[in-house]
């Protein structure tokens, strides 16, 4: 099992953010997380990423980057642990050209390899976002759990950067608000409605009744 609650809730002061949730995620699933914003989705994220950090790449709705630093050493931070001390002082003053190479791949796919040492303030929103892809790209992890990491993207670009997630990622929850999307790259689909899980059914198995309820959520 890559994640699992059992009648988790969550609340902030008097406010219930998640109810009574129930989620079983098995390894190698595809799941898109589907709700409009105040839904629990960001929540249901973070709390996903609590029961499973250790193999789990996140990227958060924020994104988490440092502004100041380049494109490449954002990039670059998601290895930071599997590395000496001495090894990383050396990239973050000097890179080297092992590492300039293997960041420089994973840009390209996403379209971003000429901003590879353009500070991330520099950057538009969708390549922020495509860079947050990108750090993850470069991780170790097998599982991925990414808080709308597509909404500033235009359909081509959207869809490309699913599809590389997918190819690289063992288990995904995605969250996203795009129902066309979701159901066109992802396995299974769950729809929160505040706090709480209203459907949660496999792509495939979707009816036209299904498909109404989760534009509902979405709107």
């Amino acid at each position: 099992m890559a994640f699992y609650l059992q009648n988790e809730s969550v609340s902030y002061g008097d406010s219930e953010v998640l109810s009574s949730i129930n989620i079983e995620i098995g390894k190698g699933e595809k799941v898109a997380l589907l709700g409009k914003s105040g839904s629990g989705k960001s929540t249901l994220l973070k709390t996903l990423f609590e029961y499973n950090k250790d193999n789990t790449a996140y990227i958060p709705q924020e994104l988490g980057l440092v502004n100041n630093l380049s494109l490449f050493h954002n990039v670059y931070i998601s290895q930071l642990d599997k590395n000496s001390t001495f090894y990383n002082l050396r990239n973050l003053l000097k890179p080297a050209s092992k590492e300039i190479e293997n960041i420089s791949a994973i840009l390209s796919k996403l379209l971003l390899e000429e901003k590879l040492f353009e500070k991330i303030s520099d950057l538009s929103g969708g390549q922020k976002q495509r860079a947050s892809v990108a750090r993850v790209l470069y991780s170790d992890k097998t599982m991925l759990l990414a808080d709308e990491p597509i909404s500033a993207l235009d359909e081509y670009l959207a869809n490309k950067v699913l599809n590389i997630l997918n190819n690289k990622f063992e288990t995904i929850v995605c969250a996203i608000h795009n129902v066309q999307l979701a159901v066109e790259n992802f396995d299974r689909v769950i729809g929160l409605k505040e706090g709480k899980v209203i459907i949660d059914k496999l792509c495939s198995e979707l009816n036209d009744d299904d498909r109404e309820k989760l534009y509902y959520v979405c709107e």
